[in-house]
């Protein structure tokens, strides 16, 4: 079974792949002249801003994917939180 996701995903990848290097801003405005459904809207599209978001984040080291959260619940974290 085909899903937006399934055919956005090797396209978005290999996008990245091809502009290796390159600035975010770079990247992103080569992903969005990259997608492949016409009209930016509705579900196709929020599916593709959600592959993009998740690849570019995998690229990213661990540290910077869990950066400003919290390892434990502290009484300073709910305080925060409120």
């Amino acid at each position: 079974m085909c899903t937006w996701r399934s055919i956005g995903a090797p396209i978005i990848a290999q996008v990245i792949e091809q502009h290796r290097g390159e600035s975010e801003k770079e990247l992103r405005k080569a992903l969005r002249e990259a997608y492949p459904w016409g009209e930016r809207a509705m579900w196709p599209y929020k599916v593709w801003c959600s592959e993009v978001n998740r690849q570019l984040l995998a690229l990213r080291p661990v540290s910077e994917q869990i950066d400003g959260l919290p390892l434990f619940e502290t009484q300073e974290n709910r305080e925060a939180q409120r």
